[in-house]
C-alpha cells in the first residue's frame, strides 16, 4: 500500500507537509454548544458546554482550547476537576480543533464533569519531536500558573494514541514542577521500535494504523537520522532514560488499551514498568476493536467516557476543584 495515499497527505520539497480531507475543524464556542451524553442510569441527554481558545507561546503558535460544562453539569459544590488533555494523530495530524477530539473534548467536560483543557501542539514533519514534548512543558507551566489561583485542586493530565505518550512526559514535567497530580490517563499509548513485536507484524493490514502507514508517522515525526528505537519511540528506551526513581513520583494511573491495537505490546511494557517502580496503576487492556475505536463507535465512546469519568470522580476526592463560575470568567 502507498501510506501517503492512506493517510492523505503529500510531502513537500521544502519539508512541509500538505494534509488533504482532513477532519473539519470545529471553532469554539464561549456561548455554548448542546452536548449528547449519557446519563448514570444510561439514558440520553444533552448538556452546554463552553470553549475557548487560550493562548500559550504566541512564538511557537501553540494554545489551549479550555471547554467548561455549563452550569446545570456542574456538581453541587460548584467545583470541578481539571483534565489536561493531548489529542491523538500521530504527531502528524489534527488539532485541538479537529472535530473528533474537539467532541471527545467536549463530551467528557459535560460528562465528568471538569474542566477540559486540551492542548494545540506542533505537528511534525514541520516541527518535530520534541516539538511537542516542549509544548507538552509549556502546558503544564501554564496549569501551575491556573492552579495556583485555587490550591489543592485535582488536576489530570490525559492523552489519547500518540497524544497519552505526550501526556507521560507531562505528567512526569508536572511533578518535577511542582504541580500535584490527581491522575494520569494513558489511552492507547503510541510507541513503536525497529524490531517488530507480535502485535505489530500482524498489522500489515490493520484496518485503522496499518504498518507502513504507521512507519511513515514515525518516520515523519522523530528527528532526522534516527530510528523506530529512538527514546521518542520505543518505550524500553524511553523507560531507561527516566529511571524508577522519577518514575514513582507519578499519580495513579488509568491505562486503557484495545484487543487489536497495533502499540498494544508496546502499551503492556510501559504498564510492567510502571508497577514495577510502585505506581498504582489500572491497567484495562482487553477493549473491543481497533485503534481509536472511541472515535468512530457509539459503543466505544460510551465505554471511555465512562471509563475516564470512573477513574476521575474516584480520585478527584470532594470539596476540591475549579470553581465553575471561575473557569467559565476565562472563556
Amino acid at each position: 500500500m502507498d501510506p501517503y495515499k492512506y493517510l492523505n497527505i503529500r510531502f513537500n520539497p521544502d519539508g512541509s507537509l500538505t494534509r488533504n480531507a482532513q477532519a473539519k475543524l470545529l471553532p469554539a464556542a464561549p456561548s455554548g454548544e448542546p452536548v449528547a451524553v449519557t446519563t448514570a442510569d444510561g439514558g440520553p441527554a444533552r448538556r452546554i458546554v463552553h470553549s475557548n481558545d487560550v493562548p500559550l507561546d504566541d512564538a511557537k503558535g501553540t494554545s489551549v482550547r479550555l471547554f467548561v460544562p455549563g452550569l446545570a453539569a456542574a456538581p453541587r459544590s460548584g467545583r470541578l476537576p481539571l483534565i489536561v488533555y493531548f489529542h491523538g494523530g500521530g504527531y502528524v495530524l489534527f488539532r485541538a480543533a479537529s472535530e473528533p477530539f474537539h467532541n471527545n473534548a467536549a463530551v467528557l467536560a459535560a460528562t465528568v464533569p471538569a474542566a477540559v483543557a486540551s492542548v494545540d501542539y506542533r505537528l511534525a514533519p514541520e516541527h518535530r519531536l520534541p516539538a511537542a514534548f516542549d509544548d507538552a512543558v509549556d502546558a503544564v507551566r501554564w496549569v501551575r500558573s491556573y492552579a495556583a489561583e485555587s490550591p489543592g485542586r485535582p488536576i489530570f493530565i490525559m492523552g489519547c494514541h500518540n497524544g497519552a505518550s505526550i501526556a507521560f512526559r507531562a505528567a512526569l514535567a508536572a511533578v518535577d514542577e511542582g504541580v500535584e497530580l490527581r491522575g494520569l490517563i494513558l489511552n492507547q499509548a503510541h510507541h513503536s521500535g525497529v524490531e517488530r513485536t507480535a502485535a505489530e507484524a500482524a498489522s500489515v493490514d490493520d484496518r485503522v494504523l496499518p504498518l507502513p502507514a504507521n512507519d511513515l508517522l514515525w518516520e515523519l515525526a522523530l528527528p532526522l537520522g534516527t530510528d523506530r528505537d529512538h527514546e521518542y519511540c520505543n518505550p524500553e528506551a524511553m523507560l531507561a532514560g527516566v529511571g524508577a526513581e522519577r518514575l514513582r513520583r507519578l499519580p495513579p494511573c488509568l491505562v486503557l488499551g484495545r484487543k487489536k491495537d497495533p502499540p498494544r505490546d508496546r502499551q503492556r511494557v510501559l504498564v510492567h514498568a510502571l508497577r514495577k517502580a510502585g505506581v498504582a496503576v489500572e491497567a484495562q487492556m482487553d477493549g473491543a476493536g481497533y485503534h481509536a475505536m472511541e472515535l468512530f463507535k457509539t459503543n466505544c465512546a460510551e465505554e471511555f467516557n465512562a471509563q475516564v469519568t470512573d477513574f476521575v470522580r474516584r480520585h478527584a476526592g470532594d470539596g476540591d476543584g475549579v470553581d465553575v463560575y471561575a473557569a467559565r470568567s476565562r472563556l
